[in-house]
């Protein structure tokens, strides 16, 4: 029997990578969401102005690109975000290190801003600045936290396989804390800090090769194929 996936990414980004799942697979998969994050835009006050910005995630730009030309992303799709909001955009193709490496091997036009959400792992502001940068921060959105839905709940306590892709240590902590599990259950976790951080039993784990949006598609493709 296929598993039943459960996506508890935010609501918009669940329902892009469903989408992006179906494409891939040719037929959308039997799947419940139940986001335990709710992404709320903030306006931070600068007080300087930046000529380039650091983005770790799509959010980071939603609130407006603060008259910068040029941004370094995290992945595709944010890169692919900031090209349509009319700035320069490179991709780190890749997670927080490769970002790191891409920034300090470019010549960046400084000062550089990180657009961050109130909750970030890792301090890359302070890594850029320990060689050499002239970088800040400003915290562009809060993810508030959420309760699992009675149908994410339900479709953990019983019987029939699940698939449940994690993408944050945060997350995956949030759906641990919440769940009573008695479901076979198949972990697909972003990286090996996401699948530490769950923190409990499952089935089957299964860790990303790359902590990118494409390896966390197959490998969730290859979990509902069985």
């Amino acid at each position: 029997m296929a598993p039943t996936l459960l996506l508890t990414r935010p609501r918009e980004a669940s329902l892009r990578f469903l989408k992006d799942l179906s494409a891939r697979r040719g037929a959308a998969p039997a799947a419940v969401l139940s986001p335990v994050l709710e992404i709320r835009l903030l306006r931070p006050r600068l007080v300087r102005r930046y000529a380039t910005l650091i983005l770790t995630s799509r959010n980071g730009l939603a609130g407006g690109a603060f008259g910068a030309r040029r941004a370094f992303c995290v992945g595709d799709g944010t890169a692919e975000m900031a090209g349509r909001a009319g700035l320069e955009a490179l991709s780190a193709d890749g997670d927080v290190e490769a970002l790191i490496r891409l920034i300090r091997e470019t010549a960046a036009d400084g000062p550089l801003l990180h657009l961050r959400g109130a909750h970030a792992a890792g301090d890359l502001v302070a890594r850029l600045r320990a060689a050499g940068l002239d970088a800040d921060e400003a915290v562009a959105y809060d993810q508030a936290a959420l309760p699992l839905t009675r149908a994410a709940t339900d479709l953990l306590a019983g019987s029939e396989p699940v698939l449940l892709p994690l993408f944050s240590p945060r997350s995956a902590a949030l759906v641990a804390a919440q769940a009573e599990i008695r479901a076979p259950l198949h972990l697909v976790a972003m990286s090996a800090n996401v699948a530490e951080a769950w923190g409990r039993p499952a089935e089957q784990v299964t860790v990303a090769p790359r902590p990118t949006a494409e390896d966390m598609l197959a490998a969730v493709a290859a979990g509902l194929a069985g």
